[in-house]
């Protein structure tokens, strides 16, 4: 019993220690699955363009808000004078990088989609 006592105070403790970026308000956006072109109709493409869009916008929203909070870490840092952790300059940029980089697999997966499409109907 004792040991199950201690390993409860231990967890609470560990998840206490979590760095307050990872308390963050930012919410990270659902990349749209990729769409077939070849066999996708005029209306899905267009739904897949504005799924798209949608997400290119909330990428863009997610990673300013990443930003934003480290700023105000640092200046709260520097205001009551300690130090801000390094790790979380680390992981702000490993997240907005590997949204980055979701952001441009996306976009190229509609662009091969759009390229697709436009060889099935020529036309239009």
């Amino acid at each position: 019993m004792m040991l199950k006592t201690l390993g409860l105070v231990v967890a609470l403790l560990g998840a206490s220690a979590v760095p307050a970026l990872a308390q963050s308000a930012c919410q990270e956006p659902i990349a749209p699955a990729a769409i077939d072109g070849a066999v996708a109709t005029t209306a899905q493409m267009g739904n897949a363009h504005d799924d798209v869009m949608t997400f290119i916008k909330q990428s863009d929203d997610y990673q300013s808000c990443l930003l934003k909070e480290f700023n105000d870490l640092q200046t709260d840092a520097v205001k009551n004078k300690k130090p801000l952790d390094p790790a979380i300059q680390t992981a702000v940029s490993a997240k907005v990088d590997a949204n980055q980089h979701l952001k441009e697999k996306v976009g190229g997966e509609y662009n091969a989609s759009v390229i697709a499409y436009k060889a099935k109907h020529p036309n239009g």
